[in-house]
């Protein structure tokens, strides 16, 4: 289904080629209709909100909320791994997953980037994706609500992805998630800490989780609307 492609996409930084595509991705979400109504129209309200706000604006905004610390990290095994050894065997497992589907990504790519990991997810029938993608929803869960804590215009796409999946969140989970969140110091100085003091390959993970085994994407999903047409 190509609304998973579409949910990834707009997660990508904001660049006038997706802007300027917004109402035939509109389009897709409508005529695929997998998404609830309530969720449908907020979703579509976010499209039409980025589509029209200055495009620098939003890549600066972009910038503060994904790319800086590790709190609403694109890249899912940042939340399961850190930067321990286990990352890297994680990655092997997940491209090869994605080479046995057909699904290529480029070299420089890093396979665990959330958009890259939707757009595999388009390729798949929705009971396999939905099962896929059970295996993380966890964790995007729980970015979603931080988003929604600081009142981030992003959540919205994050409770979308959720809907999709056919597992039921731990709410408890999420709440400790988001008080933890709450709590953190997220100055600039903390956050040069932070980068600073975490070993590389310490041999530990930043969580107890055994999900997120199956799927995860690149780096630089730059992959243009048109692109979404193909995806089944």
């Amino acid at each position: 289904m190509k609304t998973f492609k579409i949910l990834g996409l707009l997660l990508t930084y904001p660049s006038q080629d997706v802007s300027g595509h917004m109402e035939e991705l509109k389009e897709i979400v409508l005529k695929e209709g997998i998404l609830d109504s309530k969720l449908q129209t907020k979703l579509l309200a976010f499209m039409d909100k980025l589509s029209s706000r200055n495009l620098m604006k939003s890549q600066e905004d972009y910038v503060a909320m994904f790319d800086r610390g590790r709190a609403h990290s694109l890249h899912l095994f940042e939340h399961i791994h850190g930067e321990s050894r286990d990352r890297g065997p994680a990655m092997v497992d997940l491209a090869e997953h994605y080479r046995e589907k057909g699904f290529a990504i480029d070299s420089s790519e890093l396979p665990d980037y959330l958009p890259i990991f939707m757009e595999f997810l388009s390729l798949c029938d929705v009971a396999e994706a939905q099962e896929t993608l059970s295996d993380c929803v966890h964790i995007i869960a729980v970015i979603g609500a931080k988003l929604k804590r600081k009142k981030s215009d992003y959540a919205i796409i994050f409770k979308a992805i959720e809907s999709l999946s056919d597992s039921e969140i731990d709410q408890e989970m999420i709440a400790k998630a988001v008080a933890e969140d709450a709590a953190e110091d997220t100055s600039l100085d903390a956050l040069d800490r932070e980068w600073e003091e975490t070993p590389a390959f310490d041999g530990t993970a930043s969580l107890d989780c055994a999900a997120c085994p199956v799927a995860v994407p690149p780096a630089s999903a730059k992959s243009v609307p048109s692109n979404a047409q193909s995806s089944q």
